[in-house]
C-alpha cells in the first residue's frame, strides 16, 4: 500500500526555479495579448477613435496550405464626414473573412492611423474571446502562484487564510474568463459561418 503523502513531495530547487521562469514567460505573453485585446476591444466598442468607415478594395488568402484560411484585406478608411481625400489606405491582417471586393462595413481608427478595428458587434464578438482566454490564463498562473502549498497537516483554522481567499478569487476569474472566452470564441465562428 503506498503513501498518498508522496504524491505531494516538495519539489527542489532547480525544479521551482524553472517553473517560475517559464511562468513569468506565460505571464508576459498572456499579459501582452491582453493588453492588446482589450484596447482593440475598447476600440470596436467606440470608447475611442475616430468613426468611419473601411472599403475593402481585396483580400486574399495568407494560407498557403489550404487547410485553414487567413485573410488580409487592403482598403480605404474614410472618417465620418470626410470625402475621399480623407481616406487613408489600410492593410488589415488576419481579418478571418474573405469579405468580397467592395464591401464596406463600420470601423472605428485608433491613434495610428493604420490601426483600425470593425466596430459595432461583430468588432467587439471578434476580439471578445481573446480578452477572455487571456484573463483565464493569467488567473490561472495567480492562482497557481498564491495558493498556499498542500500539506498532510489538518488545518487548525476555520477560516479560510488570505492566501486561501486570494487563490479562490483568481479561480472565480479563471472560471469567468474561461466562459467569456468560449462564448466570443463560438459567436465568432457563427458570425463567420452566417456572413
Amino acid at each position: 500500500m503506498t503513501d498518498s503523502r508522496t504524491d505531494s513531495r516538495p519539489r527542489g530547487p532547480v525544479t521551482r526555479v524553472i517553473l517560475w521562469i517559464c511562468g513569468g514567460i506565460v505571464a508576459f505573453v498572456a499579459a501582452f495579448w491582453a493588453v492588446t485585446a482589450t484596447a482593440d476591444l475598447a476600440l470596436s466598442a467606440g470608447v475611442y477613435g475616430t468613426p468611419g468607415t473601411y472599403k475593402v478594395e481585396s483580400c486574399y488568402d495568407t494560407n498557403t496550405s489550404r487547410k485553414n484560411s487567413d485573410y488580409d484585406c487592403y482598403g480605404d478608411f474614410i472618417p465620418d464626414g470626410g470625402s475621399a481625400d480623407d481616406a487613408v489606405y489600410v492593410h488589415l491582417e488576419g481579418t478571418g473573412h474573405d469579405y468580397p471586393d467592395g464591401t464596406e462595413f463600420d470601423a472605428r481608427q485608433g491613434l495610428e492611423p493604420q490601426t483600425i478595428q470593425r466596430a459595432g458587434v461583430r468588432g467587439v464578438v471578434g476580439e471578445l474571446w481573446q480578452v477572455g482566454f487571456a484573463v483565464a490564463i493569467l488567473g490561472w498562473l495567480a492562482y497557481l502562484a498564491i495558493r498556499p502549498p498542500k500539506s498532510g497537516e489538518p488545518n487548525r483554522s476555520p477560516e479560510p487564510s488570505w492566501r486561501e481567499r486570494a487563490a479562490d478569487r483568481a479561480d472565480g476569474g479563471v472560471v469567468v474568463g474561461v466562459a467569456v472566452g468560449v462564448l466570443g470564441f463560438v459567436a465568432n465562428i457563427v458570425e463567420s459561418i452566417t456572413s
